[in-house]
Formats: structure tokens, sequence, C-alpha cells
């Protein structure tokens, strides 16, 4: 199975401000996990933007907020929503990249058919934005756009996100929390930011019973986490029977992450991969898209991606 990367120079260009940990410093650390594979000679970083970016992000988010966003970058604002969220010239420009970057990766995988898997190696992560709301580090909900783009595509009925981030994914449930074509599971610590995803939210009207949360108290390991992929991950996706693959790529719970306080190791973000690629194969002829959320700790990112590309190779 051939499988690209995709990440920007932009990217490096939302500057946070000294001390905050979703740093432009998480990029080099990301690529260098990459780069201890077999997958550093795939790494493409000429995305190019065009109307359907901006299409997209409409979709998901109201066009007041985009443009706030936008405005307020210009304006040389610091905050955006909360303090959780420092703006620089080039933060609008970085988070509209981001899904630029995403969108192209699944048009290669799912539309163009010239990869089989994708990996965006892109910040800011997206995972906590809401429709019209930034918060935890997240401006636009990169991962809840490509599902939108796909379920746009012909014979792409069910889409199916995992989100292993340490901290649940409010923004991505909150957007697809009423639908059955979109199917929204996620692993974290519980209780813990941004206070969403217990093991009662299970979605609402339509989209009852295709939310599914596996909070996790602190401390928990990889024999946790990996048999809730056993347990409740896979047999999930089997009964879902998924056309199309997403992961909220997370390495915030690895056991050296300053912000996690959980105890997984790279080898588990490897194995959990795994799964996936195993679900993947049996629904959606092998594709998969997985896009970086958190993870804070030079080594800790750096060896976790490497776990995680190997396995998509």
């Amino acid at each position: 199975m051939s499988l690209a990367i995709y990440t920007h120079p932009l990217f490096a260009r939302h500057h946070t401000g000294v001390g905050h940990p979703e740093s432009a410093d998480r990029m080099g650390h990301a690529l260098e996990g990459v780069s201890r594979t077999s997958a550093s000679g795939q790494v493409r970083t000429e995305s190019k933007l065009d109307v359907e970016t901006d299409r997209i992000i409409a979709k998901v988010h109201s066009l007041d907020y985009g443009a706030s966003l936008e405005s307020a970058c210009r304006s040389g604002q610091r905050l955006f929503n909360s303090l959780d969220n420092p703006i620089s010239s080039q933060s609008h420009a970085a988070a509209r990249q981001t899904v630029g970057s995403a969108l192209a990766a699944a048009r290669d995988v799912w539309v163009e058919s010239s990869v089989d898997r994708a990996f965006v190696v892109a910040r800011p992560p997206g995972h906590h934005a809401e429709k019209t709301k930034a918060m935890g580090f997240c401006f636009f909900n990169t991962i809840a756009c490509v599902a939108e783009y796909l379920r746009e595509q012909p014979g792409i009925e069910r889409v199916f996100i995992l989100d292993w981030d340490v901290h649940h994914g409010n923004g991505t449930q909150h957007l697809f929390e009423d639908r059955d074509d979109v199917f929204y599971a996620s692993i974290h610590r519980f209780p813990f930011y941004p206070g969403t995803g217990a093991v009662n939210e299970i979605g609402t009207g339509a989209g009852k019973g295709f939310t599914r949360n596996v909070p996790m108290s602190g401390g928990q390991g990889d024999s946790a986490y990996l048999a809730a992929f056993e347990r409740v991950f896979v047999p999930l996706m089997d009964e879902y029977k998924p056309d199309a693959i997403l992961i909220s790529a997370g390495f915030d719970a690895h056991r050296r992450d300053p912000l996690g306080g959980m105890k997984v190791t790279e080898g588990a973000f490897g194995e959990m991969t795994r799964r996936m690629i195993e679900s993947a194969n049996r629904h959606g002829r092998g594709r998969i898209l997985s896009l970086l959320e958190g993870g804070y700790d030079p080594e800790g990112l750096a060896s976790s991606v490497a776990e995680h590309v190997e396995a998509l190779i």
C-alpha cells in the first residue's frame, strides 16, 4: 500500500508565543518521526488551496466565524475567543492551509486514487473547534471538513472517525452528533479538558447510537487502550462498515507528554494503527487518512509518529 505525507511551510508560521505547548517546533518533531521511516521520501509540501477549501470550511463553520478569525489576525490581535488560542498574523492562513492540505490528501486517496493512505502533519490542530468557536488550540475543525468533503463523493455513504487524542474532540462530536452518516468514536482521559466525552454521550436524534466515547481515568496505558480497540472500536467498525476511515491522531496520551497524564507508549500507537488498518482492509480497500492533532513532548511525538507511519506503510 502506498503512503504519502502532507505538510506545508505555513504550519510553522502560526506563532503562539513563548512557552505555549502548541508551538511551531511541533512540526519539526513530527517530521523527525517521519524521517525515521521509509516514508521520508514521500513528503508532499505544495498542497494548493482552491475554492473547495473555503467552500468546505463554510459547510463546517459559519462564514462570520471564518471572517472574524481572518480579521483578528490582520488586526494584530494576540488572542481569539480564549486564552487557549493565541494568534499571529499567519494563524488564519495556517489554519486554512491545514484544511487545504487535508482535503488534498483526501482527494488523492479517495478521488484520484493516486495513494492508498495519507498522514497529514499539520497545525494548528482542529478537533476542539466548534461551529462558531475556537478552543483548545484549535480554529478550524479539519477532520470534520474532510468528513464533509468525503460525504460528497460518490460511493462514500458512511465515514468513521476514530479520535485517540488524550483530550475529547468536543467539536467533532458536536458537529456530527445528530447524524448517522458520520460515526464519531473517541478514547480519551476523563474527567479532563474539555469536560465532554462521557460514556452516555451517544448522539441525538437521527445520530443516536453513532457517537461512542470510551473515557479513561488518568494513568492508563497500553493494555487499556488496546483492549478498547479489541472490545469496542474494531467491532463498531465491523458493524458500521464505513466507506472511509479517518483518524484524529493526537499523541498526547504518550507517557512522556506534559499535558496528558497517561502511560501509553509509542509502540501502542503503532498497534492501534494496525487495528485501524485491519478494519480498513475489510471496509474500504485499506484506505485511511490520519491527521495530526495533539502531542507536546518532542521525543514522545517523534517516536509515536514514527511508529504510526511505519504501521501505515
